[in-house]
């Protein structure tokens, strides 16, 4: 009898939450599509391009709160039914009919963790990578509807005019990005044409009789030249690549073991120089642009190599969100016995905003400034296992 009560309430959540994945995850893909294409300006073949990359990133936002929406709905349903009462009445512990839905989240959070690696090493480079691909594109439309193109990471060109092929572009003025001592240069020309090099990544400007201007210094140089720049400097929004949200879960224990070998190494350089500087009597050493270079590879490479390891903490807390929101939400729901969908997903979700999530991010702030374990990422999880716990230890007394 139980089993067959079991397998009924298993197959009630496990359609629900099929039906409201749909829905939800094809709100967020087109929540997620039309950002990028009001943020980039990409057309309608680099947008279908786009979907299948979306659609993990989309899968790991939508796959927790719809299963806490399945679960309250359907535990809440039987609950105002009297079915739990019944089963109940009848001596059968709460904890028999609530451990398949469990081991089910389990399993399902298992899958998320994959996801949840496959959505970061793989979604998000592959977002990036057509929006870099469509920079040509994206720029000729801004260019020829607005006169200029403009990226946040400083590369920016101004024209006065398209020509009749609406490739060449009339007396272009061009701001390269800042380099890293925060100085850019300005090209100008007669004309000149864009192409995107996809393999080297890297945006092509075909110019005629240019003019270089950085600072003060001034240089003519007559005839066809080309100036590269970075795909990544010259989309609307930037892009980024190499960050320890990028890489696989597999890649981020090598890229942890390279991390501490450079700063082994710049803190050895450091130390010698600093060694060095003293024996010979060189103080300036010890505080000169080198020194504050080497201090400054060392700070950020300890900052990057804490993301490195809180990194795999994160994807697996975030993928076992699911078994914690169905921990809490289950004996909810039963306690509140309303068969009104949303009445049990408000009420079930509402410690789960106040507390998972704040939680959440206090523990990823505080293992990120070195001040928690990188396992503190977990704290949102400890605190609906224990808030879940305190609702069951109720749900057994009533």
């Amino acid at each position: 009898m139980m089993r067959r009560f079991n397998f009924y309430i298993v197959w009630e959540v496990s359609k629900l939450f099929v039906v409201a994945l749909v829905a939800f995850t094809s709100m967020i893909m087109l929540a997620g599509v039309v950002q990028q294409l009001l943020s980039q300006g990409l057309g309608p073949m680099a947008v279908l391009q786009l979907i299948p990359y979306i659609l993990p990133i989309s899968l790991q936002f939508a796959i927790p709160a719809t299963l806490l929406f399945a679960v309250c709905s359907v535990y809440g349903r039987i609950s105002a039914d009297n079915e739990i009462l019944a089963v109940m009445a009848a001596g059968v512990p709460p904890i028999r009919f609530i451990a398949p839905t469990l081991i089910a989240s389990l399993l399902l959070s298992l899958f998320a963790v994959w996801l949840n690696d496959i959505a970061v090493s793989w979604g998000m480079p592959g977002i990036n990578r057509i929006v870099m691909q469509s920079v040509e594109r994206v720029a000729y439309n801004y260019l020829a509807s607005q006169g200029s193109y403009v990226s946040e990471q400083g590369f920016s060109i101004h024209v006065h005019g398209i020509g009749p092929d609406g490739r060449e572009l009339i007396r272009p003025t061009i701001n390269t990005p800042p380099q890293s001592d925060g100085s850019s240069a300005e090209i100008t020309a007669s004309s000149a044409r864009l192409t995107v090099d996809p393999i080297a990544e890297e945006l092509r400007i075909d110019l005629v009789d240019m003019e270089i201007q950085h600072g003060t210094w001034v240089s003519m140089q007559p005839g066809e030249n080309t100036y590269r720049v970075k795909l990544s400097q010259a989309t609307k929004k930037g892009t980024s690549s190499g960050r320890p949200v990028e890489f696989p879960m597999r890649e981020i224990g090598p890229e942890i073991k390279k991390q501490r070998a450079l700063i082994d190494k710049t803190q050895e350089i450091l130390a010698a120089r600093t060694a060095m500087g003293l024996a010979v009597g060189k103080l300036d050493w010890l505080d000169d642009g080198r020194s504050f270079e080497s201090i400054a590879i060392v700070e950020n490479g300890h900052n990057r190599l804490r993301k490195l390891d809180i990194e795999p903490w994160r994807r697996w807390a975030s993928g076992f969100s699911c078994l914690f929101f169905v921990w809490v939400g289950i004996p909810l729901s039963i306690w509140m016995r309303s068969a009104d969908h949303w009445t049990s997903f408000g009420t079930c979700f509402m410690p789960i905003l106040l507390l998972f999530y704040p939680a959440f991010m206090v523990g990823m702030q505080q293992a990120k400034d070195g001040h928690w374990p990188a396992a503190a990422v977990w704290l949102g999880n400890l605190i609906l296992l224990v808030v879940g716990a305190w609702w069951l230890r109720k749900l057994y007394r009533t």
